[in-house]
């Protein structure tokens, strides 16, 4: 049986009850079992804890019940002023966690009653926690999106010249007449071939990562105009995050003659390449 230990992580009164009846349990993440972890600088929480099952710790901490459930809670819950703080408070301390240690995230308002109902739930799926640790030990992830823009005269006229072979053999007057049926026609065009572009040179950067995550993306444009064409999620080894950066940029510059805006963000917490855990029946 998986050995169970509760303790606290900023030297919080040990004697203190673990969780109380108005209390629930707030869970970060979950990150590999350590002799010693020291504390943020500024404990983010008034009890910020560890609790360790077999090989895996999970960083707990703990919230009011009435914040998360009752009458109250959907109108909290829908109030960005008191949303968004919570929200950086958890990325503060996965970050924190991602930086000593391989991290497991869970999203923010992952929620449990009990220790009880953890513990069961970590005991459930340790071993596919453990070796998800061992798949992202010294590796980061990176999100890679490619934007375009398509609405200025030039970019259309240049997209309808590579989408209709005899646009420039017609008259002025039946290319606005054309340009006006088919723009959407034409739009949608120039995404499918702009995600080709982008999806091409993602395969150049395989050997540069140790997996790959072709992403959801919404399709409408943004207040200015660009069209999301592609999102990516790169797991990265820290050895060769340098080159997949330089490699990046080179890439950046080919697609900006494209009227595509490539962008690389990160380091995150490896969300996108968690395996599903379910919880126990």
């Amino acid at each position: 049986m998986a050995e169970v230990e509760s303790f606290p992580l900023a030297g919080s009164d040990a004697d203190l009850p673990l969780v109380a009846a108005e209390e629930v349990i707030c869970l970060f993440a979950f990150i590999e079992c350590a002799d010693s972890l020291e504390p943020p600088d500024e404990p983010p929480e008034r009890r910020l804890m560890l609790h360790r099952v077999g090989a895996v710790v999970a960083l707990i901490g703990v919230a009011p019940t009435a914040d998360y459930c009752g009458a109250d809670a959907e109108r909290r819950l829908a109030d960005v002023a008191w949303l968004a703080p919570r929200v950086r408070r958890h990325a503060e301390i996965m970050d924190w966690a991602m930086r000593r240690s391989p991290v497991f995230p869970v999203p923010f308002g992952t929620l449990y009653s009990n220790i009880a109902s953890l513990t069961t739930f970590m005991r459930a799926h340790e071993a596919t926690i453990a070796d998800f640790f061992e798949a992202v030990a010294d590796k980061e992830e990176w999100e890679l999106r490619a934007v375009a823009q398509f609405d200025r005269p030039d970019m259309l006229d240049k997209l309808a010249c590579s989408a209709w072979p005899d646009w420039r053999e017609l008259p002025k007057g039946a290319r606005y007449m054309r340009l006006c049926r088919d723009r959407a026609a034409l739009v949608d065009f120039g995404c499918a071939e702009a995600a080709a572009f982008v999806r091409d040179f993602v395969v150049e950067l395989r050997p540069l990562t140790a997996g790959i995550r072709l992403q959801d993306v919404h399709r409408l444009p943004d207040s200015e105009g660009s069209r999301p064409i592609a999102r990516y999620a790169l797991l990265v080894p820290l050895s060769n995050v340098a080159a997949m950066r330089t490699r990046i940029e080179e890439i950046a510059a080919d697609a900006a003659r494209r009227d595509v805006t490539v962008t690389l963000s990160g380091p995150w917490p490896p969300f996108s390449f968690r395996p599903d855990l379910k919880s126990p029946q």
